[in-house]
């Protein structure tokens, strides 16, 4: 199995199969995402972006906002990958369901091939 550290996988892998990526489940302080097509698992570390600002910030508080969770928890199917940007390190999580985007900066993306 081999494994990368770039989160320029998981734009590649977006590009080409962006209806193909499913978020697995959230993890602590990142999120699993998978791909049906090409069978590779990203492991994402997640920061928070200040919501006025172009820049991640630390921040107090949960990573996840209540609503993401309440999505996880009834509807994760309807949770997508919407954005990946390796330049800004930024990532997008969409419901679906709810027509929500949530903005996160990526800290570390792991990748793994079956």
């Amino acid at each position: 199995m081999a494994t990368f550290l770039s989160p320029a996988f998981l734009q590649q892998c977006f590009a080409m199969h962006r209806l193909d990526l499913v978020v697995k489940r959230l993890k602590g302080s990142g999120i699993i995402v998978a791909c049906r097509q090409c069978k590779i698992r990203h492991t994402v570390r997640l920061g928070r972006w200040a919501e006025d600002q172009e820049v991640p910030f630390g921040g107090e508080g949960p990573l996840f906002a209540e609503a993401l969770l309440a999505c996880v928890e009834t509807h994760l199917p309807a949770i997508g990958v919407h954005a990946v940007d390796v330049v800004r390190d930024a990532l997008d999580l969409w419901c679906a369901e709810c027509r929500v985007t949530y903005p996160f900066c990526i800290i570390e993306c792991v990748t793994r091939s079956a």
